[in-house]
């Protein structure tokens, strides 16, 4: 499981990837936990980046730990299915376009950094 700054990150492309190689086409929405969609647009994306990724899915804040989904009835859950056991076509980076691009926070300056001297 994913724990850097950029986990819910993470968690995306990994639903998005195993979507496209179950289904060999592109999901159009994501079903996520409202505070995962919020570190996603507040925390680990620039508005503008951010901007680039609605233009190819559109975000849906359920009780979901990160569901891929179309309106033909696919659907790939990381939450229920973790990674994809290999790797698609073209993966959900290449597809999206971007990289987080948000600086990632110093742990040291909001206390959760080491404490040895």
């Amino acid at each position: 499981m994913p724990n850097g700054y950029d986990r819910n990150w993470v968690r995306l492309c990994a639903a998005i990837d195993g979507f496209r190689l179950r289904y060999k086409r592109w999901p159009t929405r994501i079903r996520l936990f409202p505070g995962t969609l919020r570190n996603l647009r507040e925390d680990v994306f620039t508005p503008e980046s951010f901007k680039e990724i609605e233009e190819h899915i559109q975000f849906v804040p359920d009780d979901a730990p990160v569901v891929a989904e179309d309106d033909l009835g696919g659907r790939y859950s990381y939450g229920d299915e973790g990674f994809p056991q290999a790797e698609p076509d073209i993966d959900a980076k290449t597809w999206l376009g971007v990289v987080p691009d948000r600086p990632a926070p110093d742990w040291d300056d909001i206390g959760g950094g080491s404490t040895n001297q």
